[in-house]
């Protein structure tokens, strides 16, 4: 069954955003809805589930006694004894609103998310879901999660999705993962700030979203094949006219790398296809924000460099005397609100302890660790250089050549730089 959309007319949805919307929020269309006749669907793609997917299947059924759950198992390899016990434990529930069906092949993750949807599609019927849940197979939630993200998003009749705060599980194990507990406080409060202006934040994560169902019939299935097709379909819902949204009090945690190869290689992949979507975007509005911030690193590393040469070149003649301090001077002030700002975050922070008091409190840590994520970007713009150019060589150009773009295949991808979805490779 085919629900893909290929339209790329905007659709108006009675909110006029515009420049305007870069400084004051707009304000959302509000709409009644009866939360005991909505109907909702848990979509969860698996690949070798853990204990955490049992666990995640048994919370969605005990705490929403009329939400439907769809495991797709991505074709679990057989001998991953553990997994398939998992399934089975799965299949064994006595309930009928628990389905497992299992892909043919291996599809990945937006493959597994587009087969769990043509199952829904055509197993309900004309009786459709209201809601379409997504969420990772190790997602631990809480009883009013699920409840408040369907309440912040059939609230808003123009709003296409709703994502969760996002917290980490793990996030006691080591350092590296008190830092990710850190920043994705910073994430949370990014995506809130993001509300109202330019149709919300730029992505609703992979980890658990809430969809409008007809607003995932109208812009087609996941894309696949596809770095990050969490922000490649926020960006499409919003090129549709469609609103997105962060629900405040809908928590749920999720396991993050522990080693820094892991997270190396994770964030290659979130930066990498974060530069591909703006890429390739048809309509800018959507991704105005990464626009924007793209823009103002390579302004700020361009003028920093600039200014650099012509005074190690030049003995910095033709720059103004005040200019290097006035540079100095702006940099500690912006680092002095980031810090303020940080501290200030800490209040939004749960599972906070004395330890992550002592990280941030440091700079130290968080400053390092910023520090590798912006290599990690550096990289990305590195490699969708090397791309570009390597495009001009084919089976005609000389063996040289094809010699050199298969050696710089090969260095990017061990350095973690891929262009297919990269985690099981």
């Amino acid at each position: 069954m085919s629900f893909h959309s290929t339209s790329n007319t905007i659709v108006p949805r009675g909110t006029n955003i515009n420049l305007k919307n870069f400084f004051v929020p707009a304000r959302y269309i509000r709409s009644n809805f009866n939360a005991e006749e909505t109907r909702a669907c848990a979509l969860i793609p698996a690949y070798k589930p853990g204990e955490l997917t049992l666990r995640l299947v048994e919370d969605l059924l005990r705490w929403n006694p009329d939400i439907v759950v769809c495991v797709v198992d991505d074709c679990t390899p057989l001998e991953c004894k553990e997994s398939i016990r998992v399934l089975e434990k799965i299949r064994s529930i006595s309930s009928d609103r628990v389905t497992v069906i299992r892909t043919p092949v291996n599809r990945l993750k937006a493959g597994a998310l587009n087969y769990g949807l043509e199952h829904i599609f055509g197993a309900w019927g004309k009786r459709l879901p209201d809601v379409i849940l997504t969420l990772d197979d190790d997602v631990v939630i809480v009883p009013a999660t699920v409840r408040n993200l369907v309440s912040a998003l059939m609230t808003h009749e123009n709003c296409g999705a709703v994502c969760s705060q996002c917290h980490v599980l793990n996030k006691n194990k080591n350092l590296l993962t008190r830092l990710q507990g850190l920043e994705y406080i910073g994430f949370n409060a990014t995506r809130l700030a993001d509300e109202g202006f330019f149709m919300g934040p730029l992505v609703m994560h992979g980890m658990l979203t809430a969809f409008r169902a007809a607003a995932l019939r109208e812009v087609g299935r996941f894309a696949e094949k596809h770095l990050i097709e969490d922000y490649e379909i926020t960006a499409r819902l919003k090129a549709r006219g469609w609103v997105v949204k962060s629900a405040l009090d809908a928590h749920a945690w999720t396991i993050v790398p522990e080693d820094l190869s892991s997270l190396w290689r994770q964030r290659a992949r979130w930066s990498y296809g974060g530069i591909t979507v703006v890429d390739n975007v048809i309509h800018l509005r959507p991704v105005f924000q990464d626009l924007v911030g793209h823009a103002a690193f390579w302004a700020t590393l361009c003028a920093i460099n600039l200014l650099i040469l012509r005074m190690l070149f030049e003995g910095g003649g033709g720059i103004p005397p005040y200019i290097p301090y006035l540079i100095i001077i702006l940099s500690l002030l912006q680092f002095a609100i980031w810090y303020v700002f940080q501290l200030w975050l800490m209040r939004m922070y749960r599972e906070k302890d004395a330890y992550d008091w002592l990280i941030r409190i440091s700079i130290i840590p968080e400053f390092a660790y910023a520090s590798s994520l912006t290599l990690v970007l550096v990289g990305s713009y590195v490699f969708l250089f090397f791309k570009t150019l390597s495009k001009g060589v084919t089976e005609r150009s000389s063996a040289f050549a094809r010699r050199i773009v298969q050696m710089g295949d090969s260095a990017f991808r061990t350095c973690g730089y891929t262009e297919s979805w990269g985690t099981r490779i």
